[in-house]
């Protein structure tokens, strides 16, 4: 099947069914003093606690990204195929970036991002993983195949932050990053955020 055929009967299924990186700093950068407070005292992100919801934006009046987010965080537009969701003491961050054109595999992807960290404060990459699980958005998707990156840095305002990037190949099993996905949070919120990466993983789709 050709990718633009399959591209489109991915977008009719998703839609029936219902700053990481500025440069080379991470896009969960610092916020007010005041919501740091806040951030410092939240309890840890549940995983049992989330729900989700349907959400997708693109050009004007379509759908070009289409994702499963959790409920209740607010959604800021960053570009045409940008966007990223957080809580309201803007503790936890879902980011996902369509916009990336299959221009490199997943893997290089993911080695240039790590190459593009240097020099970030306190930074610590935690682990690397690459694998493909079942995509959630229709029965004629292939399998999503990723490349993801684990990493820690220092936050002037916020203290240390847990980080995960991935990198998606929703058509060519590896051969294209397609899409960018990222979560962030404190370390204490892994599990949390964990969840949140998964449910994005196998329910973001690139539509029309």
């Amino acid at each position: 099947m050709k990718k633009t055929t399959l591209r489109v009967l991915i977008g009719t299924a998703v839609i029936g069914a219902v700053g990481l990186l500025v440069g080379v700093a991470p896009s969960d950068a610092a916020t007010p003093a005041r919501t740091s407070v806040a951030a410092h005292t939240k309890p840890a992100l549940n995983p049992a606690s989330l729900s989700y919801t349907y959400k997708c934006w693109g050009h004007v009046g379509n759908c070009n990204v289409a994702v499963y987010a959790p409920k209740g965080w607010k959604f800021s537009r960053l570009g045409m195929y940008e966007a990223k969701f957080t809580d309201s003491s803007n503790t936890w961050m879902l980011r996902v970036d369509g916009g990336l054109d299959g221009k490199v595999s997943v893997n290089t992807a993911a080695q240039q991002r790590v190459k593009a960290l240097h020099g970030v404060p306190g930074l610590k990459i935690v682990s690397r993983a690459h694998g493909t699980v079942a995509s959630k958005v229709g029965w004629t998707a292939p399998p999503v195949a990723y490349s993801s990156i684990t990493y820690t840095y220092r936050d002037g305002a916020r203290g240390q932050r847990w980080v995960t990037t991935r990198f998606l190949d929703t058509f060519d099993y590896g051969k294209r990053a397609y899409i960018e996905v990222t979560v962030g949070g404190r370390p204490q919120d892994q599990a949390g955020l964990n969840r949140v990466l998964a449910e994005a993983t196998q329910r973001v789709a690139l539509v029309g």
